[in-house]
């Protein structure tokens, strides 16, 4: 699970950091809406998880958030 927890924080990770990036080139006008929206329709569709990435995540934040209540 703890491979499927790291692989899924750096698709995550990469995903935010391209999203980021598209959105100030776009907030600069060096792209255009419709060039914006083709390349975070392929971002997001390049960086999704998978089904265990996305269960053992999900597993992850539950067991953090317990963790964080207790202290």
């Amino acid at each position: 699970m703890e491979k499927l927890v790291y692989e899924a924080f750096k698709k995550l990770q990469k995903q935010e950091h391209l999203l980021k990036v598209i959105r100030e080139q776009r907030g600069l006008g060096r792209i255009t809406q419709k060039e914006f929206r083709e390349r975070e329709a392929e971002i997001l569709d390049r960086y999704r998880l998978t089904v265990s990435e996305q269960r053992a995540y999900d597993l992850y934040v539950i067991m953090t958030q317990g963790r964080k209540r207790r202290k």
